[in-house]
């Protein structure tokens, strides 16, 4: 246990011990760099809650989002948590600090135009990655559909096994059904990849991907979509456009991996804000019998 170990040092550590992967450990450092210049330099063991409050209060008033200023403050805890975890620490000091919560924000998910535009220009990978996003919005990474396999795909009876991420999931997969204008692309890919022998839905050259960021936005730039769409905006896509044309809710949010149906809810307020107002008008008004 080291005592006096400061913030920046035990900050160094988890990244050089822990958060390996490049992409993620580079984006940590991005999003730590701003509290490490405030207090790099303290002990960790003898930070206090309203310090990191004054910081997301700070990061909100030079114009960062609510989101980012929290989502760094949280990094800050995940460090402590395994400084405690290992050794470095004897205990959190920030442990129970609450946060305050970011209001949904309305997404803004690419439309089908710019969908067809974009898979139209895409890397192979990227535009495999459209399809089935727009199809059944799995979360775009390492954590679901970059784990596809072949082997989960059934094309005869059009059924996907999904991976599930690994936060609140109760199964290791969930069922997703195929639509039938995909299935032909399917089959495409799935003979393509049998002469590569690649067991990956996902891949570049035979390789399991773990990000596809350049390659999305060099296909964005091509299909002449100025405004950002990430990849993630697929997984909102799905939802926006079945929800649109009257899709019972629970299934969709058991395609997607939600447990609970609400979230969607709390996320696309403007649907059901139209779903209500269908239900008000479903049934016969007051006015004058024609």
């Amino acid at each position: 246990m080291t005592k006096g170990i400061t913030v920046r040092e035990l900050a160094d550590a988890y990244f050089t011990m822990h958060c390996t992967h490049p992409v993620t450990q580079k984006s940590g450092r991005y999003h730590l760099r701003p509290l490490l210049h405030l207090i790099g330099g303290w002990q960790a063991r003898r930070l206090k809650t309203h310090h990191i409050s004054d910081f997301v209060e700070s990061q909100r008033q030079s114009g960062v989002s609510l989101a980012t200023a929290v989502l760094r403050a949280k990094l800050l805890l995940t460090i402590l948590r395994w400084g405690v975890s290992t050794g470095r620490l004897m205990v959190n000091p920030l442990e129970g600090i609450r946060f305050p919560k970011p209001k949904a924000r309305r997404v803004m998910p690419p439309t089908l135009a710019e969908a067809r535009r974009m898979r139209a220009v895409a890397a192979y990978h990227v535009a495999r990655v459209i399809t089935l996003g727009m199809m059944a919005g799995p979360r775009i990474g390492p954590s679901e559909l970059f784990k596809l396999r072949w082997e989960d795909v059934d094309l005869d009876a059009g059924i996907i096994r999904m991976p599930n991420a690994k936060k609140g999931a109760h199964a290791e997969s969930r069922l997703v059904p195929v639509r039938d204008d995909v299935l032909p692309d399917m089959r495409r890919w799935m003979e393509e990849d049998a002469k590569l022998g690649c067991p990956w839905v996902i891949h570049w050259q035979g390789k399991k991907v773990s990000c596809i960021g350049h390659a999305w936005h060099s296909a964005r730039k091509a299909a002449g979509i100025s405004r950002v769409i990430t990849p993630y905006s697929l997984r909102h896509a799905f939802p926006t456009n079945a929800l649109e044309y009257d899709a019972d809710i629970k299934a969709v949010a058991e395609i997607m991996g939600h447990s609970d149906p609400s979230m969607l809810l709390k996320t696309y307020q403007h649907i059901k804000w139209k779903q209500l107002r269908k239900a008000v008008a479903a049934g016969p008004g007051l006015g004058p019998e024609k």
